[in-house]
């Protein structure tokens, strides 16, 4: 029995090797047609042939239907990542009091209102040769090679000029110097009549200061010629009435300042008066609003892709293609870890309470989300938005709206008797930790986490088993006793659902990847019942050409013997 290990890479299809071919009918004249008895009796031997070739039509499609789902899922969850912590789903927003100042704001931006105060904008050094203005961009500057030499922060930069090199020549050879780049470049200035040669840093700032320290034969150009027509320098600023001291200020060498206060560009355009500009940073609800829609939107694609794929709704086509689907526990797992996540709460959050505290939002259903339940829908399953309660819910407390979506790796203690000090981002799981220990003399005695036995060092606890690895925490209740409370580490829903992603894409090991290589060994495996199949009937129709040509021959005899007899019984009478 032939057979194509089912980790090849590829199936060779079967070759018929019949010798049908060489066998052929002479006739009987009596209208009986072997060949066609020969192909009614393959065609009925085909049905496994044809069941096996529909299966693998079936497996390749479906296969497909796998890989794109597989890699929209990986797209969605790539997208997930840039929106998976709090500062990256916050959308803030800068306003300012006058237009000396504009800013920028990031999501690592505190709601509140600074002032800055600009003393001095930042400058670049220019230099212009103001004793000679050309009357052409094309006037030669020197009839003999020849080099000019700047100084810029204690080097030396020497640019060679060629004999007969124009004004416009001279600029171009500046700024194509590899040593000149990133420092200094060169321009000209036209006033209306003539053309003045310009040198100015790069960059703003004092240290970008430049000296021309030797023009060579550069026609009516010398050291002296030039005028330093704007001074390099800092910009001065003061925010928020640091420094203190009225003649200190913050320096920098640029007018784009980021470094200041975190999460905000102060980008100055002109001085300000002693008042200066008041600057005020809120959320910006708006695109949050936004954000979470177009996360609704894609999330809801992959939920109907697994809807569709798996029979659970009928998506419309023109086509009159069969519409397959994946009858597989380990999809339905998918769709349902995905379904569980949506609708359970946040890990780690525990429910607001006006006396206790807590956490304002804790599931999708208070800002609201819910899931669509009624089949005759066109949206059955998805995850539905009222837009109104979830503008309320951004416009009452946005920030706990972003906590809900996007906390990562904050731990909080629901104890009096210990703190979290820190976890470890991906290492210690989301959730509810149960922290017990013994206190004796003033020292922890004994310790664990979720029932397992925690490391001790002075008056701090360290998780160690898989659940609570990273989970630091200290004890500041030194009195002797037992003790217990709860640590939670808390994650918003798109962490969670992308670490559920994450599992479910992995090349290695993930749930799609398993999936689409156990259709892919069924695949092989058709493949190989089809090549045996293709050998089965083509020895078949072999075997049948042949014993029918010999039934032709025997029928043709006795056809011939017939016709003698009665040519002879004729002769007779």
């Amino acid at each position: 029995m032939g057979y194509v290990s089912s980790v090849s890479s590829t199936v060779i299809a079967y070759e018929p090797i019949t010798t049908s071919g060489e066998v052929t009918f002479s006739g009987l004249g009596n209208g009986t047609d072997f060949d066609e008895i020969i192909d009614a009796t393959i065609s009925a031997e085909s049905y496994k042939l044809d069941d096996y070739e529909d299966q693998k039509t079936e497996t390749e499609y479906i296969i497909d239907l796998l890989e794109q789902l597989d890699e929209a899922i990986d797209d969605f969850n790539d997208n997930l990542d840039d929106i998976d912590e709090p500062d990256e789903f916050y959308s803030m927003e800068g306003t300012c009091s006058s237009d000396e100042v504009e800013v920028e704001v990031t999501g690592e931006a505190d709601v509140g209102i600074h002032t800055i105060i600009v003393d001095q904008l930042a400058q670049t050094d220019i230099w212009v040769s103001t004793d000679t203005g050309y009357d052409s961009e094309e006037t030669v500057i020197t009839n003999s090679a020849t080099t000019l030499e700047v100084s810029f922060q204690g080097e030396t930069i020497s640019i060679d000029v060629a004999a007969g090199t124009t004004l416009e020549g001279l600029v171009s050879t500046i700024n194509g110097s590899v040593d000149a780049r990133d420092k200094i470049e060169a321009d000209l200035m036209y006033d209306g009549d003539s053309y003045y040669f310009t040198l100015k840093s790069t960059d703003s700032g004092e240290d970008n200061i430049l000296t021309i320290t030797d023009t060579g034969t550069l026609i009516d150009m010398s050291t002296t010629s030039f005028t330093n027509t704007q001074v390099g320098q800092n910009a001065k600023i003061k925010v928020d009435g640091f420094p203190a001291d009225a003649d200190e200020w913050i320096e920098r060498d640029s007018n784009s300042i980021d470094d200041v206060v975190d999460g905000i560009t102060f980008d100055l355009l002109e001085t300000t008066d002693s008042e200066g500009v008041r600057v005020s940073v809120s959320y910006d609800t708006d695109d949050m609003f936004d954000t979470i829609i177009d996360f609704v939107d894609e999330l809801n694609q992959v939920i109907l892709d697994i809807q569709v794929l798996t029979g659970r709704v009928t998506e419309e086509e023109d086509s009159d293609e069969d519409a397959y689907t994946v009858d597989n526990y380990a999809l339905d797992i998918v769709y349902n870890n995905i379904k569980d996540i949506l609708s359970s709460g946040a890990l780690g959050f525990t429910a607001y309470d006006e006396d206790e505290g807590g956490d304002y939002y804790n599931a999708l259903s208070q800002i609201g989300f819910s899931t669509d339940t009624d089949e005759g829908s066109d949206t059955f399953g998805l995850l539905l938005v009222d837009e109104d309660d979830l503008e309320d819910a951004l416009d009452t407390d946005p920030e706990a709206v972003a906590a809900l979506f996007a906390e990562r790796a904050v731990g909080e203690s629901d104890s009096e008797n210990f703190q979290v000090i820190s976890v470890i981002d991906g290492v210690t799981n989301a959730g509810e930790h149960t922290v017990e220990y013994t206190m004796s003399g003033g020292v922890i005695t004994s310790a664990t986490i979720n029932g397992e036995e925690a490391y001790i060092e002075g008056l701090t606890i360290l998780g160690t088993d898989s659940q609570s690895k990273g989970l630091y925490i200290s004890v500041s209740d030194q009195g002797d006793g037992d003790y217990s409370g709860v640590a939670r580490v808390k994650q918003g829903k798109i962490g969670e659902l992308s670490d559920a992603l994450d599992n479910i894409t992995d090349e290695d090991s993930g749930t799609m990847v398993i999936l689409i290589d156990n259709y892919e060994e069924s695949l092989t495996s058709l493949d190989n019942q089809i090549y045996n199949e293709e050998k089965r009937l083509d020895a078949l129709e072999t075997s049948l050409t042949r014993r029918y040509a010999a039934l032709d021959a025997t029928l043709s005899t006795y056809s011939n013997t017939s016709d003698l007899l009665t040519s002879l019984l004729s002769q007779l009478g």
